[in-house]
């Protein structure tokens, strides 16, 4: 399936071969390049016309039908058979429908993080933030995003994140990901003891545990 940036690409290297055929029609013809600007112009609204309508009733990343259409035909379907264009697409129209609703940009960041896009994942996190600073899912999110677009590495600005979420949350996730920055930084006393929180909080069946256990006792 194409992409929208594919889609994009192709319609900007058409318009830009119909001005230039356009310029160089005119140029034989005898004109100069003065003469051929009102076609130009006019080659231009039309493109300008075509985007927009494409932007009204297409998307490329759901196939098919107008993309009103295709939203409502989404609606009707198992959203556990989504692509994650179409989750995507489900999540940002309930977006504008609910603009004070942080939870479809926590969702939608949650499926950009799980397919990779960190930097959106992060942006995402973000939207559901200003609509809600204290949501501890936004909060890990977003910290989880910035680690991702940091290769790994746990920055401050995430350790931030991930405390704001810990106070908020039995989650072990934000004490892993503050132990991890304590170990980058050889603070091991603070990452034995972090360690041992995430532990505190791990279910009896958490497959994470016997890891915690032996990092919180130096083992």
């Amino acid at each position: 399936m194409w992409t929208s940036l594919t889609v994009l690409l192709i319609g900007a290297l058409l318009a830009a071969a119909a001005a230039f055929w356009v310029l160089r029609a005119y140029r034989r013809a005898g004109g100069g390049a003065h003469s051929a600007r009102p076609a130009l112009a006019t080659a231009l609204v039309v493109i300008l016309a075509g985007l927009g309508v494409y932007l009204a009733v297409g998307r490329p990343d759901l196939p098919g039908a107008a993309y009103a259409q295709r939203l409502e035909a989404l609606k009707e379907r198992d959203p556990t058979t989504f692509t994650a264009d179409e989750a995507l697409a489900i999540l940002g129209e309930a977006a504008r429908e609910h603009p004070d609703d942080p939870l479809p940009h926590l969702y939608r960041g949650q499926v950009l993080l799980r397919v990779g896009r960190a930097d959106e994942a992060a942006r995402a996190f973000d939207a559901a933030l200003r609509r809600d600073p204290e949501l501890p899912e936004a909060l890990m999110g977003l910290g989880r995003a910035l680690v991702a677009v940091n290769n790994g590495q746990v920055s401050p600005e995430a350790v931030a994140l991930f405390q704001q979420a810990a106070a908020r949350s039995d989650d072990p996730a934000p004490w892993i990901y503050q132990a991890m920055a304590a170990m980058e930084q050889n603070r091991e006393a603070d990452a034995r003891r972090l360690w041992a929180e995430a532990l505190a909080r791990m279910s009896p069946d958490d497959p994470r545990r016997d890891m915690a256990r032996r990092m919180s006792t130096g083992d």
